[in-house]
């Protein structure tokens, strides 16, 4: 039978944020990791992981929170909002997150 675990609360409550030390340390209990270093090592793994696959195009299936994938804008007319003058939006690539369903009924 598998534990249920939960998430340490963030000590910022205000804006419910975790910082980078804070999400480390949830992780590492999370995952019962022994020492902070693996966990940070984990994060910073799995960061670099998606950074690489993202700038080759790749989509990341998140299993079980959706998928990340980069979407490209096409260029468009646009105004500056302090002058009102008309100006010309580059095209660009924009990272995109599509959330799975499971997440949104978890979440809404």
């Amino acid at each position: 039978m598998k534990k249920i675990r939960k998430a340490i609360r963030p000590k910022n409550t205000r804006t419910n944020s975790y910082t980078q030390s804070e999400f480390v340390e949830n992780i590492r209990q999370f995952c019962g990791l022994s020492k902070r270093s693996e966990a940070k090592e984990l994060c910073e793994d799995i960061s670099a992981f998606i950074k690489d696959s993202l700038r080759r195009g790749y989509r990341i299936p998140l299993l079980g929170l959706g998928k990340m994938y980069v979407r490209k804008t096409k260029a468009r007319m646009g105004r500056n909002p302090a002058t009102g003058e008309p100006i010309q939006i580059p095209a660009r690539k924009r990272v995109r997150f599509s959330p799975a369903k499971a997440l949104k009924e978890a979440v809404l």
